[in-house]
């Protein structure tokens, strides 16, 4: 069986890391937290703890959403041309 002390440590160094995978703009590497499933019930001495972690969980759920609409939404701006071709005009002189 798995301690609430583990896990809080676990959670606490998960939300570190992605917190810095975010501040260095590595998207693509952020994970989801898997808590173990056998955890007993939460004593009540390390519940601040947990509500304080689960206050910087939310906070950075938050942030990793804003950045993913914010980047949709420059996506989806009409006239992007990433990949567009543009057409040029050519004169061909067919009198040589």
């Amino acid at each position: 069986m798995t301690s609430w002390l583990v896990a809080l440590d676990a959670l606490q160094l998960h939300v570190d890391l992605q917190t810095e995978l975010l501040e260095a703009g590595r998207y693509d590497e952020v994970t989801a937290f898997i808590p173990p499933t056998d955890l007993p019930m939460l004593p009540g001495d390390l519940t601040d703890r947990a509500f304080e972690l689960l206050s910087r969980t939310d906070a950075l759920t938050g942030r990793g959403r804003a950045q993913r609409d914010d980047t949709g939404s420059k996506l989806a701006q009409p006239g992007r041309l990433a990949f567009a071709h543009r057409a040029v005009s050519a004169y061909v002189d067919q009198q040589a």
